[in-house]
């Protein structure tokens, strides 16, 4: 049985890169009904990892509300990168937007000296900086896509309301895409890890 090496997740659209504050509109048309009745939402700065302070492990801090109830231990145990996906309302779109290569899952509270952490101040996906990418050219993603590129395990839907869990071979095509839009190093050293560690060739 293959085994689950990445999850693709949700996040709520920040027209702002989620490296600021998520605009008015953005809440309004958030998929999150706790984004909408709080008026803010807590990933705005999934991305911001190179303006803000890391902490003292040197990882930055990031949430999805889909892991407000964190992945079984046992099904999740060999994950080592989390795509996440945010739907575009003025495009219309769901993307895949950027990832956390090698992360640690969790409760985690951001203990940095940076004032905007009195605010966003816990997250549930942390890793450090060189393994957190923020795609330029971000995958446009349907369930057709999906099943068509082999993003996800056959047969599996995009989550409404939960994550996927994506086998070695979905993780592979998924970078295989996201490198082919988008010329990063950093995006370039995740793949070739995974493609030359035999850990994750199961």
């Amino acid at each position: 049985m293959a085994k689950n090496v990445g999850i693709l997740a949700s996040m709520s659209w920040n027209s702002n890169g989620w490296q600021n504050q998520a605009t008015t509109e953005d809440i309004a048309k958030s998929n999150f009904d706790y984004m909408k009745e709080n008026g803010w939402m807590h990933e705005d700065l999934n991305f911001g990892h190179k303006k803000y302070a890391l902490e003292e492990n040197g990882t930055y801090i990031a949430y999805t509300p889909q892991f407000n109830t964190l992945p079984a231990l046992e099904e999740s145990k060999y994950v080592e990168i989390v795509f996440l996906k945010s739907f575009n309302y003025h495009l219309n779109k769901n993307y895949i937007v950027g990832c956390y290569a090698f992360p640690d899952i969790g409760h985690f509270v951001r203990n940095a000296d940076e004032d905007n952490y009195h605010v966003y101040d816990f997250g549930n996906v942390r890793a450090i900086p060189e393994n957190i990418i923020a795609f330029t050219t971000p995958l446009h993603i349907t369930d057709d896509i999906c099943s068509l590129k082999g993003y996800l395990p056959k047969g599996k839907k995009l989550g409404k309301m939960g994550y996927n869990y994506l086998d070695y071979s979905n993780v592979l095509k998924i970078l295989d895409e996201a490198t082919r839009l988008n010329r990063d190093k950093k995006l370039d050293s995740i793949k070739y890890k995974f493609l030359t560690d035999g850990r994750y060739k199961f």
